[in-house]
This record gives C-alpha cells, structure tokens and sequence, in this order.
C-alpha cells in the first residue's frame, strides 16, 4: 500500500524520525540516501521516498507494515 504526506519537519529530521520510529519495530535500514530509505524485517518493508517541491513530502509503501505507517504519519503530520 502507498501513503503521502506532507510534513512541516525538515528533510533530514523527517529522516531521523522515520529511522526512530522503525526502528523501534525491529525494521534494519537496507538502503539509506538523502532522500530515501528501505527498511525491511521478515514480516515486510517500508520504503520512504522524500521529494522537496512543495516543502517536504513523503511517499511511503509498506507492506505488512499498514498500521505503523499510518501511526508514524499521524505523529510526524
């Protein structure tokens, strides 16, 4: 599933938010850039793309992660 936002947070702290946050679900960084992350455990991945037109928005696909993308959206919006 496909989620977006846009957030009032830099780039870079949208970035260390999302590595807080899913990381505290036990999902490892496999990919790291300025602008993207992968993180992925045996249940699924999230993946977080960043784009910085209109201020910083977020593009982010799960799967099995539904919930927890909607609940970091939710704290982060």
């Amino acid at each position: 599933m496909r989620y977006g936002a846009t957030v009032r947070l830099s780039p870079e702290r949208a970035l260390e938010k999302a590595k807080d946050f899913f990381g505290r679900l036990g999902l490892a960084v496999e990919e790291e850039s300025s602008e993207h992350l992968l993180f992925r455990n045996e249940a699924g991945y999230v993946q977080l793309r960043m784009l910085m037109e209109h201020g910083t928005e977020l593009e982010l696909e799960t799967r099995g992660f539904d919930q927890q993308v909607k609940q970091f959206l939710q704290r982060i919006g």
